[in-house]
């Protein structure tokens, strides 16, 4: 791997998933860490396995954010990058999701990450860091039954996109994941589902936390966990229904 030693991140979602495994590629090149997340006994196991900080926060609490980047900045030193991996999925009928959950679904990927990066932006801009963003392929193709998640990701998507351009100049890398499926206990309620045994394309989050690792060391806006997951982005704009 090379390169993160002595380097201080904060990764968000950082209990289990991609989170945690991004954490423990970056731990074993040396680097510090803050984890945090929701799932406060996760998060302990997480943090006492790697030897890692750790802070409950809420990503969509502006004053959460703020406190906790605050405090993992005192602990570690200058923020050399944020890896945001935190988010919810809700799959299933746009009209048998109930309204609430659909608009908690937009608040965690969405705002939640407009807060977090609202919050990171001014101390990556002092240190040149990285933003890392997690998308999705249904940021760019909205399948059935993911409506609020296809939209929130394309939010992120378009969000990342932006900072991209905003932030070159002042040096901050801001990279952006749209993978197709990643094996973890978010999506084992779809996994009988036509289009995920179709695509036969599901990720560990092993397999997205080294393309992290890749897009980090390469400072690489569009980060594909594989070839798969770039010829779905490159089809889905040729042939959208």
């Amino acid at each position: 791997m090379g390169g993160f030693q002595g380097r201080n991140f904060i990764i968000t979602g950082g209990a289990s998933g991609i989170g945690l495994a991004t954490a423990r590629l970056l731990r074993q090149d040396g680097a510090n860490l803050v984890l945090w997340d929701v799932d406060e006994a996760k998060l302990q196991a997480a943090g006492k396995a790697l030897g890692a900080e750790t802070a409950v926060v809420n990503i969509t609490q502006p004053d959460q954010v703020e406190t906790a980047m605050q405090t993992a900045v005192s602990q570690m030193g200058p923020l050399d990058g944020v890896v945001h991996s935190a988010g919810i999925l809700r799959s299933g009928g746009f009209t048998e999701i109930p309204l609430d959950v659909q608009r908690q679904v937009v608040n965690v990927n969405l705002n939640g990450s407009i807060v977090v990066a609202f919050t990171a932006v001014p101390y990556l801009q002092q240190s040149k860091g990285s933003l890392i963003l997690l998308a999705s392929s249904s940021a760019f193709y909205g399948p059935p039954e993911f409506a609020a998640y296809g939209a929130s990701k394309a939010g992120v998507l378009s969000l990342a996109q932006s900072l991209r351009l905003e932030l070159e100049e002042s040096g901050v890398h801001v990279g952006v994941l749209c993978p197709l499926f990643v094996s973890s206990p978010m999506i084992d309620d779809f996994k009988d589902s036509g289009m995920y045994n179709g695509l036969g394309a599901a990720h560990t989050p092993e397999d997205v936390a080294r393309a992290i690792v890749k897009g980090l060391q390469k400072r690489q806006f569009m980060i594909w966990p594989g070839a798969n997951d770039a010829v779905f982005y490159a089809i889905s704009h040729l042939f959208y229904p």
